[in-house]
């Protein structure tokens, strides 16, 4: 029997490729199954071929699978009949790399529209499972520039190097829990937008962007680039490279640009490109587009900063970073079973590695423009 005929219509007469662009698995082709539904998850691929039994007619395996344990193996594909009546298939999907549960597409095909949906409502109770649940700890990569196109590594944090959100006082001082907290509803909520920590080195920035990858690892993933690289790639790689990433995870993406003092300065004629994209990038045609948010961390007080970035409505958060006191430092260290270092005053990084020699303190240049009155209440 010809697999592009229906089996009542008579030969010769309408095939199923002069009707329509859509793929329809062979075994439903057989049986008259023409109406489908199909829907893009984190499908327990495992579960749903163990059910289909016998009744598993296609299984398909990636050839890097083959030295794996059998019981680790997933198949790239399955399809097969279902014993309430219609055929399923379940093929894997292109993944973002921090996605930590693979995607399938799945399509199911009945005799009826009826029968197509009750049976895709059936299939997504049972099989379907949560994706954000299935995070593992923050989800966090480098992005690099690279040959004219932009490359992604996964980047694995351990525990130890993650500040616990209920003990953020006792990290930072007291008062920074209510401003976490404050700025993880604004993420949550915009699509877009600026944030700015700033403050001198070892005072916790980076430790509190890991952190906060992980508090929101169920809504976004981050991505780390020095402002050195972000210089050298032009608007359109930005646009093609955040656009295929929201076309493989629905989940919000934040770009983290690690000392970005030159991307923030008054526009000039060195650096006016940077700033452009960045303003576009946070509060734009390209924001309203690609809805990326923007962290950036800065190892000194800026005072030439381009007030464009400073607009409300593009501006989510500021945050000064410092060192603690001698009395916080030392309830830290408590806490930690470490020794207090000495000085009056400490930075963060003084006490996650005690061995390291303290850095003196140096006084701040000048006062950032407004950030303290704008954006610490």
């Amino acid at each position: 029997m010809n697999p592009l005929r229906h089996p009542s219509t008579p030969a010769g007469t309408i095939f199923y490729r002069d009707l329509s662009s859509v793929s329809v698995p062979y075994p439903a082709l057989e049986r008259g199954f023409l109406h489908g539904r199909t829907h893009v998850g984190a499908w327990n691929v495992r579960a749903l071929k163990d059910a289909l039994g016998e009744s598993l007619w296609l299984s398909f395996y990636d050839a890097d699978d083959e030295e794996a344990d059998a019981s680790a193996r997933v198949p790239q594909a399955i399809c097969g009949t279902l014993a309430s009546g219609g055929v399923v298939e379940l093929v894997h999907c292109d993944n973002a790399v921090l996605d930590d549960a693979p995607r399938y597409q799945l399509r199911v095909f009945a005799a009826s529209e009826a029968l197509a949906v009750t049976l895709l409502d059936h299939l997504k109770a049972e099989f379907l499972n949560d994706a954000k649940a299935s995070a593992a700890g923050p989800r966090i990569a480098l992005l690099n520039a690279s040959y004219s196109s932009l490359d992604v590594q996964r980047v694995r944090i351990a525990e130890e190097q993650l500040v616990p959100r209920a003990d953020i006082d006792l990290f930072y001082g007291d008062c920074m829990a209510g401003w976490v907290d404050g700025w993880i509803a604004r993420l949550q909520e915009r699509r877009y937008g600026l944030s700015i920590l700033s403050g001198e080195p070892g005072t916790g920035k980076t430790s509190l962007l890991r952190s906060l990858a992980a508090w929101t690892s169920e809504s976004h993933l981050f991505y780390f680039m020095p402002a050195s690289r972000f210089g050298s790639v032009d608007a359109g790689e930005l646009v093609t490279f955040w656009a295929n990433e929201n076309r493989l995870s629905k989940l919000r993406k934040v770009l983290v640009l690690e000392d970005a003092e030159s991307i923030l300065l008054r526009r000039d004629g060195d650096n006016r490109e940077k700033v452009a994209t960045l303003l576009n990038l946070t509060d734009g045609i390209m924001g309203d587009a690609l809805g990326v948010q923007v962290i950036c961390t800065l190892n000194s007080v800026l005072s030439d900063i381009d007030p464009a970035l400073l607009r409300s409505g593009r501006l989510l958060a500021h945050r000064e970073f410092r060192r603690l006191n001698r009395s916080e430092a030392e309830r830290l260290a408590q806490h930690l079973g470490k020794p207090t270092p000495s000085g009056d005053s400490v930075p963060l990084a003084a006490l996650f590695n005690p061995e390291s020699p303290v850095p003196q303190e140096t006084p701040p240049r000048g006062r950032a423009m407004g950030f303290h009155t704008q954006l610490n209440t």
